[in-house]
């Protein structure tokens, strides 16, 4: 048994030939520096000194989001071009361009808003193509499909360079100023980019023209062939270049009407510089069977984007038009 007096002066002795240890691993250096816990506990070696490597600075926070909103950016602008079936981007239901919001049942059928049987609540609707109660909801992944694509105008050919977003195509349609345009005039092949005022003024010079005052029955003394006639409305000045409704230019067409006669009506030409105002008409042809009369409103085009049908119109026989004694045709404007 070792009493503990022997025990304490074996301790004293390890710790002495341990430090002597120490100092002599250090002799003949220069600087000699004490070594730390951790150098005692590696059995007395010098710690390798740590060389850092050299490296591209670390982002911070703010820097690593403008880094991201700058790669967002790019990856927004970024465009291609693509070939797309249309009738893939029509509606199930009506066949008509699809529109914001937009529903999807889980059998695919794909229809626009208007197409529900009752306006939507919670983003659910019933899907009008299954043969049972099928519950449609919101396609926000097709809503920002086509969110994202911009077609070419369809007037391309006519000088418009325009790209559309999809969902826009129709509003631009009928206001593009290269759309071509239809003109009342009977064999015009149509025009575009003007109005309907300057395209008679510039493309049927022909046409015979008549000034004639408000309120007041004028005769325009109409030729068989003729196909229509420009009435200048004036204040009694005579050049209907006054206010109050001065300058205003009205089309008297003669179209045909199923080979049986004529079919007169009246057309209030307006652009920018013309203000639309309600007027109304009053036309008069006298035969020897009696006088045909007729009076309404006045449409007001500024352009026709379909073919002129008119939805008022005043019906003469070819026995009284090809008279040979002449058409007396009376017209009043107010």
């Amino acid at each position: 048994m070792i009493s503990p007096k022997e025990r304490a002066a074996q301790h004293a002795l390890s710790i002495y030939y341990r430090n002597r240890t120490i100092h002599e691993g250090f002799a003949g250096t220069s600087g000699f520096k004490r070594m730390s816990k951790r150098g005692l506990q590696m059995g007395g070696k010098r710690p390798r000194q740590q060389v850092p490597l050299s490296r591209a600075p670390t982002k911070g926070p703010r820097l690593q989001d403008e880094t991201l909103a700058e790669m967002s950016q790019h990856q927004a602008e970024e465009k291609i071009t693509v070939t797309i079936n249309a009738n893939l981007l029509k509606c199930c239901v009506c066949f008509g361009p699809l529109t914001s919001p937009i529903f999807q049942c889980t059998k695919g059928h794909v229809s626009c808003s208007g197409c529900c049987t009752e306006r939507y609540e919670d983003d659910e609707v019933e899907c009008l193509m299954c043969r049972e109660p099928e519950t449609a909801t919101r396609c926000l992944a097709m809503e920002h499909f086509l969110g994202g694509i911009h077609v070419p105008c369809p007037f391309q050919q006519h000088g418009c360079t325009e790209m559309i977003p999809y969902a826009s195509e129709q509003a631009h349609k009928a206001s593009c100023a290269h759309a071509p345009r239809h003109c009342p005039i009977s064999g015009c092949a149509g025009y575009a980019g003007k109005p309907l005022r300057e395209h008679i003024r510039q493309d049927h010079p022909g046409v015979v023209r008549t000034v004639v005052s408000p309120c007041c029955l004028r005769p325009l003394r109409m030729r068989a062939h003729e196909q229509a006639r420009v009435v200048r409305l004036c204040n009694g000045t005579g050049n209907g270049d006054d206010g109050g409704g001065g300058g205003a230019e009205f089309l008297v067409v003669v179209g045909q009407y199923k080979q049986l006669g004529r079919a007169l009506s009246v057309v209030h030409l307006v652009d920018e510089s013309v203000d639309e105002q309600d007027f109304k008409h009053r036309i008069d042809v006298v035969s020897k069977a009696g006088v045909l009369s007729l009076s309404g409103e006045t449409l007001d085009a500024e352009h026709l984007a379909e073919p002129y049908e008119a939805s008022l119109f005043l019906f003469v026989p070819n026995e009284t038009w090809d008279s040979p004694e002449g058409i007396r045709v009376f017209i009043e404007l107010e």
